[in-house]
């Protein structure tokens, strides 16, 4: 279904991403999800990235999963929390989407129920997501600096799209 290059690319794309850190349980299964996020809004679990039909990403569209990684909405229509950093990955261009979702897809499907994420009201009400999203998310694809080298653009690309290093490492509000 999909070519063993494109597959690759996406595998280096999983690895820039790190994708299997929180998409992974103590113990669990690679990217079969599970893994409980403690934030200050209440415990989000991982979700499951394997391409199980039923608990996984299995049913999902390529445009399904392209949405859901740009603009914070799941397959369902369910706004997403921004735990998941879709914010940063909004940077990441046509071509290392489609093979992320190749190579997503590729990997043994894995039948995993993770637990219910739990919030404290409001944050519970994901409707409040959009938002969210209007208040703090620009899905614009990243732009390289015509200015700077194509080792810096290519370095400032991984650090605001793929590696989402600053879901982590920036001081966020009272809203997130």
């Amino acid at each position: 279904l999909f070519s063993d290059a494109l597959v690759e690319r996406g595998r280096q794309a999983a690895a820039a991403g790190d994708c299997a850190v929180c998409h992974t349980a103590p113990g669990g299964v690679v990217n079969a999800g599970g893994l409980a996020l403690e934030t200050p809004f209440g415990v989000i679990y991982s979700t499951n990235l394997t391409p199980d039909e039923e608990t996984g990403i299995g049913r999902w569209s390529y445009a399904a999963f392209a949405r859901a990684m740009r603009h914070g909405i799941s397959r369902d229509g369910r706004h997403l929390y921004p735990a998941f950093p879709y914010t940063a990955f909004a940077k990441i261009d046509e071509a290392d989407m489609q093979a992320l979702y190749a190579y997503l897809m590729a990997q043994p499907a894995v039948r995993n129920v993770v637990p219910q994420t739990r919030l404290a009201f409001p944050y519970a009400i994901r409707p409040i997501m959009a938002g969210w999203n209007a208040l703090f998310h620009d899905p614009s694809p990243f732009v390289p600096d015509p200015a700077r080298s194509a080792a810096w653009n290519r370095g400032a690309y991984l650090v605001e799209g793929l590696g989402h290093c600053g879901a982590c490492h920036t001081p966020r509000n009272a809203l997130g």
